[in-house]
């Protein structure tokens, strides 16, 4: 069993999360008692506007961190759910785009998890898990009928935490200032808590980060058409994005997203051992290549 102390070194020990806001939303009882429960973090496949053009380097931190957390609390499962049920909310999001957008994410998925040998992750179609129907019919009305997005991701983590011993919800955040906005990840959790059959642990990882200096915060998850930023993807060139960027933006440090690409780096040696290469560009290149091809752990 985990103390309260040693669940807060941890945290405070991973710069990916935001281990204060984290603290916040934990319930310490259910989660110094995890072992044996499982985690989950849903994926989306569009934002408000339009949807993802690509799956960005970033969302390798929820499955590292998400790796990280089922190591230290003996978590039985991590369930990553592709939010495509979700994304029919969206008008814009017709079944061809969401069929064509999951079967990318799921490939994609399917790959990392085999390549990197993260055991007891499964990835789940929300749709196969629920229709919208049966999501509309968990959540109470007063939910459903102003945010229909809300309410589908509500239903699912009812379904889970009664289903498959559900302990951890690993989300993102924006902002790290105390209290959440109408576009923060939490505040769709604290919408939820009080509608859970069980109590459960909101854990936080930091946003992505793109090359774009007037907007360097996005989702981990949604690279959208255009946005300048890594990649997760077989083409990707580490070094000349980096160069390209380094040039347009006239910082080395590219503000912070050379820290938190460093990060990202540094857990995934944590995990899996000391990467060859003394330059960040030449590492992040050889944990692309060990994610997307394989031939590098």
């Amino acid at each position: 069993m985990k103390t309260k102390e040693d669940i807060i070194t941890f945290l405070q020990n991973e710069p990916l999360i935001e281990w204060k806001l984290s603290v916040d939303t934990i319930d310490w009882l259910s989660l110094t008692h995890a072992k044996g429960g499982s985690l989950f973090f849903g994926v989306g496949l569009c934002t408000a506007k339009e949807a993802a053009a690509a799956i960005p380097f970033d969302i390798l931190t929820f499955f590292l961190v998400a790796e990280k957390l089922k190591k230290f609390f003996e978590l039985a499962r991590v369930i990553v759910l592709i939010a495509d049920r979700h994304a029919r909310t969206n008008t814009f999001m017709t079944q061809p785009i969401v069929e064509q957008r999951t079967r990318i994410t799921h490939s994609l998925f399917d790959r990392v998890i085999q390549n990197l040998h993260l055991r007891s992750f499964e990835v789940r179609r929300a749709s196969h898990m629920l229709s919208a129907d049966e999501a509309m019919s968990i959540v109470p009305e007063s939910v459903r009928r102003p945010n229909q997005y809300l309410a589908q991701e509500i239903a699912d983590v009812i379904w889970m935490t009664k289903r498959d011993r559900l302990t951890i919800k690993l989300g993102w955040t924006i902002d790290s200032a105390g209290s959440a906005s109408g576009h923060d990840e939490r505040f769709f959790d604290l919408v939820m808590r009080p509608l859970l059959p069980h109590p459960i642990s909101f854990v936080f990882t930091q946003a992505g980060r793109t090359f774009d200096r007037h907007r360097q915060k996005a989702s981990p998850y949604i690279a959208t058409a255009g946005q300048p930023r890594l990649l997760l993807d077989l083409q990707e060139n580490a070094a000349i994005k980096l160069r390209e960027a380094e040039a347009l933006w006239g910082d080395p440090h590219l503000g912070g997203t050379k820290k938190h690409l460093g990060n990202i780096v540094r857990l995934f040696e944590g995990l899996f051992g000391h990467l060859p290469g003394r330059s960040l560009e030449q590492k992040i290149q050889h944990v692309l290549d060990a994610s997307l091809i394989g031939d590098a752990l």
